[in-house]
């Protein structure tokens, strides 16, 4: 019960990059009950980023696909 810091920082004091991150609850609490995740946040550096950063895409499948969510 209560919180977990887990440090994202690499061997060189960096933050690490990431697509995804994955979490696993490795072991049930209270003799087998479930245990339930009620909030996850996650902080990140702001970085600065323009649309001019993105690719063109010019086929018609990328094209029918490609939206910023």
């Amino acid at each position: 019960i209560g919180w977990i810091h887990v440090s994202l920082i690499d061997n060189h004091k960096k933050p690490t990059h990431t697509f995804m991150i994955h979490i696993a609850v490795l072991a049930n609490h209270q003799n087998g009950r479930d245990t339930h995740l009620r909030q996850i946040k996650i902080y990140t550096l702001l970085e600065e980023s323009s649309i001019g950063k993105f690719p063109r895409y010019t086929t018609i499948g990328f094209m029918m696909y490609c939206s910023m969510r």
